[in-house]
């Protein structure tokens, strides 16, 4: 069944004729199919606000834009047969991205997906800001690049299936994830620039955690639970560090009784990190 697709019509912003901007909406969503494939989806969206959440299971998924159509043009690309999904906008090439305009950042991208298939999710958000709540959703592995704006990424509640690994990649930016036991994600890697990542491992545990670091002269922050076991081994230099209530030894650092605890969650620092703090 083709997707539904509404566009609404074109709004003019700003002062001048040369400043103007052609703002628009689009809806596409795909009804849920009897016997839906496992979605491979990728999501762009260079500039605005994104809102990611679980949809309430009639359509596959469904996408709500308002986009600057002097510069981008929607993307909705869907096979039925691989589950292969691309959403999102992609730039017409008229003067790349206008960030600092309030007209550039009023661009808003909402997406919603069934819970209940299986879902692979690559976003490239550049200087969004995004707000996403992962929770419900059948998560089998996750990908989240953000640039210079600040990113919220959720698990309300606990996802089902399982999920492989899931990569936060962040540059100048901030990027909190919120309750990431809930993901159920056996391993995650952070990685960018000089941006700073705080990771919250509240939630449900099924299984022991690895995380990786790659975030190169940024600021990682750890909040873990005090019963689940910590491990912390540094790779490379690091010019700060706040390790609440664990023992260093070598190049590492562990939580008391870290070898019986029944869970465990292992940091391994592999760049010259700015700032690590763990805090319990």
């Amino acid at each position: 069944m083709k997707a539904a697709l509404l566009l609404g019509t074109a709004m003019v912003l700003g002062g001048g004729s040369a400043a103007a901007q052609s703002m628009r909406t689009l809806t596409a969503a795909r009804p849920l199919p009897v016997a839906a494939p496992a979605t491979v989806a990728r999501l762009d969206f260079g500039a605005g606000q994104v809102v990611l959440r679980a949809g309430d299971g009639s359509d596959l998924y469904r996408m709500v834009l308002r986009y600057d159509a002097d510069r981008f043009q929607p993307v909705q690309r869907y096979d039925p047969e691989t589950g292969a999904l691309q959403l999102g906008v992609t730039s017409i090439g008229r003067g790349g991205l206008r960030v600092t305009s309030r007209e550039q950042l009023a661009q808003v991208a909402r997406f919603e997906f069934a819970p209940e298939v299986p879902l692979a999710l690559h976003a490239s958000l550049g200087s969004s800001e995004a707000s996403m709540d992962l929770g419900g959703l059948t998560l089998t592995e996750l990908s989240v690049r953000s640039g210079a704006v600040r990113g919220i990424i959720d698990f309300s509640r606990p996802t089902l299936g399982s999920c492989t690994r899931a990569t936060f990649s962040v540059g100048a930016s901030e990027l909190d994830v919120i309750r990431l036991a809930n993901s159920g994600c056996a391993e995650v890697l952070v990685e960018g620039g000089v941006g700073r990542a705080v990771l919250d491992f509240n939630g449900e545990w099924r299984g022991d955690m690895e995380v990786e670091a790659n975030l190169a002269m940024g600021q990682l922050v750890l909040r873990i639970p005090p019963d689940v076991g910590v491990q912390v081994v540094a790779e490379r230099f690091l010019t700060a560090v706040s390790l609440e209530g664990l023992i260093k030894e070598g190049n590492s650092w562990s939580s008391p009784g870290f070898a019986e605890a029944s869970r465990k969650v292992t940091v391994a620092v592999k760049t010259s990190l700015g700032s690590l703090e763990v805090v319990r």
